[in-house]
């Protein structure tokens, strides 16, 4: 399926989810049979993760993600308060790949990368080309 079709569905549920008329639960309900009788079940989470997008952005708010080598700590997480505005969905993911620092992704595209897997990546590229240049 094209994705094109995928955001056709995420903005119509978006749409009557934002009306806020009906019942958010039977909504979604109807809407999961919906995927089904179309066949694109397999697809719903991808679906209802662009609705979430879509719900988020017209109210003005942001997905959050702060991704670190391992857990944050209280006082980390209490830093990291005065960057978030209220009703922002704040998810924390854990991937040790970073070795440290943190990477905060802003509504799955804007990102801050201050990792040291990161860092390490910009000195190996940079090594590579100040070699190449010597050439």
């Amino acid at each position: 399926m094209k994705k094109n079709n995928l955001k056709n569905y995420a903005k119509a549920l978006a749409e009557v989810i934002i009306d806020g008329k009906a019942d958010e639960k039977k909504i979604l309900n109807n809407f999961l049979k919906l995927l089904q009788s179309a066949g694109v079940e397999r697809k719903s989470k991808e679906i209802l993760e662009m609705a979430e997008d879509l719900i988020l952005q017209k109210k003005g708010k942001r997905k959050i993600i702060f991704e670190t080598a391992r857990k944050m700590t209280a006082s980390q997480g209490k830093i990291l308060e005065n960057f978030v505005k209220k009703g922002d969905i704040i998810k924390e993911k854990i991937n040790p790949e970073l070795i440290a620092g943190i990477k905060i992704i802003i509504n799955d595209s804007q990102q801050f990368d201050a990792s040291m897997q990161s860092k390490l990546s910009r000195m190996t590229g940079s090594s590579i080309a100040s070699q190449s240049g010597q050439n």
